[in-house]
């Protein structure tokens, strides 16, 4: 096999909860060796987050930091000590990217501004994912995915509940976006380097990301000035299109009908009625629904995907988050992998998304313990020394623990 992309590249990952984890999971995809550091006293919370229960070292038993963080190594390393901060630049100076998700002014408080890094690594790429970007009047603000969410625009598009009140989507929809535009944007900027022997700055402010999902509404808003309207399932470019209940609890299918000839071919071959002459096109489309309700009702939902495939008609199955781990297309293409774990059992786990012809990049290994590859960093990598070391200890710059750890 070939080899992966980023083969020979090393990340400093200062990164913590969901959005910058997530690009440099996938930097660690492509061949990165992603070093994951963190302080004993300021963890990445995700850790923490729903661990397994009755876990004596919880820290290393949560699903989440688990999915986030397979195949990185841990440093502990507390970046607020000189001591530290120190280590840290030593650690910089033998990376090709340092990347960060901490507020605004959090990386220059610690004294590893850019600047300071170029010092330690003059061609460094350094990636600052604040949620609303290093400059402006709210760059200060702490960037959740929720509220980045709120404003992106994108609740506009999403609608109200019956409260009147905006409906977010259900999961932090920018994180994990934000991340992927993370990972292409040191995916070019290694580019740019090898081109011209130059690093990069990258100022990705998270919710701008999360605002160019929605380029479609913002160009109706602002050369059109159309107001945003919500259409359900809906969609006016399609002849019909929804969302309808089939056998078992819970299991939908969703179906679009792009011409009005697709739609006649298709009530003609199933029986149904076809032709709501003299309707209007909002007393139609509710015809059509009630007819299709009426047709998908205890119907095997995969039978009714493959029918109207077959019949090269838009139609995918709604799937849970439990039916999506049976589906029969993503386990014969292998998308599901089990990793062993020293503090867990095996789960299944999504394989990277990006399967390149040459290099098929597989998980390799659980994510890992708290400090677990401190000695291989420090003294491996850096050259430190049993004295060095223990000074370290001492101050507790580095541990094999968090200190205080809470749950949650």
């Amino acid at each position: 096999m070939k080899k992966l992309p980023l083969e020979g590249i090393r990340v400093a990952d200062l990164t913590m909860m969901w959005a910058g984890p997530f690009a440099t999971r996938v930097l660690a995809e492509m061949g990165a060796e992603v070093i994951k550091i963190e302080s004993p006293r300021a963890w990445d919370n995700i850790r923490t987050l729903i661990p397994l229960p009755d876990e004596a070292e919880p820290w290393n038993a949560s699903w989440y930091f688990n999915d986030y963080s397979r195949d990185k190594k841990s440093l502990t390393l507390d970046l607020a000590q000189e001591l530290g901060r120190q280590t840290f630049l030593k650690l910089a100076a033998k990376c090709d990217v340092v990347i960060e998700n901490y507020r605004a002014d959090v990386l220059d408080n610690l004294g590893l501004g850019l600047e300071t890094l170029r010092a330690a690594k003059p061609d460094i790429i350094l990636v600052s994912m604040a949620g609303y970007g290093k400059t402006g009047p709210e760059r200060d603000q702490v960037g959740f995915g929720p509220i980045i969410e709120q404003m992106s625009g994108l609740a506009s598009l999403t609608g109200y509940g019956d409260d009147g009140v905006p409906m977010k989507t259900g999961l932090s929809y920018g994180d994990p976006v934000a991340g992927m535009a993370a990972a292409a944007a040191v995916a070019l900027a290694l580019i740019q380097r090898r081109k011209t022997g130059e690093g990069a700055f990258i100022d990705l402010g998270q919710r701008e990301v999360m605002s160019t999902l929605i380029g479609e509404a913002f160009v109706a808003a602002s050369l059109r000035g159309e107001e945003t309207t919500q259409h359900g399932n809906r969609d006016a470019r399609s002849f019909a299109q929804g969302v309808y209940r089939c056998a078992g609890e819970e299991q939908w299918v969703a179906i679009t009908f792009r011409t009005e000839g697709q739609w006649n071919d298709f009530a003609h071959h199933f029986g149904l009625e076809a032709g709501p002459g003299g309707l209007s096109a909002s007393a139609r489309l509710d015809e059509i629904d009630r007819w299709l309700s009426e047709w998908t009702a205890g119907k095997d939902p995969q039978w009714v995907l493959e029918q109207l495939a077959a019949r090269a008609i838009p139609v995918g199955r709604v799937l849970d988050t439990v039916t999506v781990h049976e589906d029969r297309h993503l386990n014969e293409r292998g998308f599901w992998k089990e990793l062993p774990h020293p503090r867990m059992h095996a789960w299944k786990q999504p394989r990277s998304a990006w399967q390149l012809r040459e290099a098929r990049p597989e998980m390799k290994r659980h994510a890992p313990l708290f400090g677990e590859h401190n000695d291989e960093i420090l003294r491996g990598l850096l050259g430190l020394g049993d004295a060095e070391m223990a000074e370290l200890e001492r101050l507790v710059i580095i541990s094999g623990a968090p200190v205080n750890p809470g749950i949650g």
